[in-house]
């Protein structure tokens, strides 16, 4: 806390505040600071928690010091001499009722004027965050698991098993769609309690790489597997009403569409959170429930209506219940890895 009040004002404050904890943290003032130099600050600023009777240039000058250690740096202001430190600073704070030089210096204003408005906005910072990285889940594992597909496929005696037209609906779900789905996720209090993330962190997390190769890895597994499989064509026989040709089960390949957009649904769920409870405020989220639902009933409907469109044909009760049986086993796979995540690394829900 850098105030201009006096010290003895300015500690008592930091206490009621929890700034000072027990004593802890060091309580200086603005001509403490003027006798030391740089590099005695730099030692000692770790450990500093107040600067009392703090002059404008105090300010700019602890958020030049706080950067050359490579600190991520907020300043708050209201005072036309506040606004350079306000500016330099990382992310800079005014107050709504400050001056328009310091708003304009500023990257975020706070119109209540309530302080308690700076720590919604680390929360709902950590919150973006989180759902960028939960997007980036689900878009990679599908990506790696296309790839592995298209890839491989020629080698298992399968060519390319999804028209055009079924990869540009794939496409609409798997981004468009999947992006309105993770927007809406619920701010929730724990991620206060996490550190900081440091600048030089990757966004791509070790947690996020193998939840994006093993399901990766899985899917494209099992739809090869879904493809080549006599066990699985034994499943979805073709008929002289719903094929044509017999030579192109399309039957199978029907139901491959909807397997592999249904599993990618069904990630959707493990993506969303780092926690073994899938559930965990899903409620609050009514845009990720609505998506969901809505790709459900899209796909079993184009199924329906496609035609020679999307090259699909109608799939019995029986051949909708296998699709579900293929595609859910995403989850208990990606619970399991979870679970062997929290068991010998360390649970990242705190």
């Amino acid at each position: 806390m850098i105030t201009g009040d006096a010290k003895d004002t300015a500690q008592a404050i930091a206490k009621e505040v929890g700034i000072l904890e027990k004593g802890n943290g060091l309580v200086w003032t603005s001509s403490d600071l003027a006798k030391m130099s740089d590099e005695e600050i730099i030692k000692i600023l770790p450990e500093l928690r107040v600067v009392a009777r703090a002059l404008p240039t105090d300010k700019s000058r602890l958020v030049k010091l706080a950067k050359s250690m490579d600190w991520v740096v907020g300043m708050t202001g209201d005072g036309v001499n506040d606004a350079p430190a306000v500016k330099n600073a990382d992310v800079g704070f005014s107050m709504g009722n400050g001056t328009d030089m310091t708003k304009e210096s500023s990257d975020i204003v706070i119109l209540d004027n309530n302080f308690i408005s700076l720590t919604n906005a680390v929360r709902y910072g950590r919150t973006l965050l989180k759902s960028i990285r939960k997007f980036l889940i689900f878009q990679l594992t599908v990506n790696v698991a296309a790839i592995l597909v298209a890839f491989l496929g020629p080698f298992f005696g399968t060519d390319l098993p999804l028209t055009m037209t079924q990869l540009l609906w794939v496409n609409i779900v798997m981004d468009t769609l999947a992006a309105f789905a993770f927007s809406g996720e619920a701010a929730l209090q724990r991620y206060m309690n996490e550190k900081p993330v440091p600048k030089s962190e990757s966004l791509i997390t070790g947690d996020m790489w193998s939840a994006i190769l093993i399901d990766g890895f899985y899917m494209a597994f099992l739809s090869l597997f879904f493809l080549t499989s006599d066990f699985v064509s034994g499943l979805f026989v073709c008929d002289e009403i719903r094929c044509a040709d017999p030579e192109v089960n399309l039957v199978l390949l029907t139901a491959f569409f909807g397997f592999f957009v249904f599993m990618n649904n069904f990630n959707k769920f493990n993506a969303r959170t780092e926690s073994l409870n899938l559930f965990e405020h899903i409620t609050e989220n009514r845009s990720f429930i609505m998506v969901v639902i809505l790709i459900f009933f899209l796909q079993t409907t184009f199924t329906y209506v496609g035609g020679e469109v999307l090259r699909t044909v109608g799939l019995t009760l029986k051949e909708w219940g296998y699709v579900l049986l293929f595609a859910v086993t995403i989850i208990p796979l990606d619970l399991t890895r979870k679970f062997l995540r929290n068991t010998f690394v360390g649970n990242p829900v705190l």
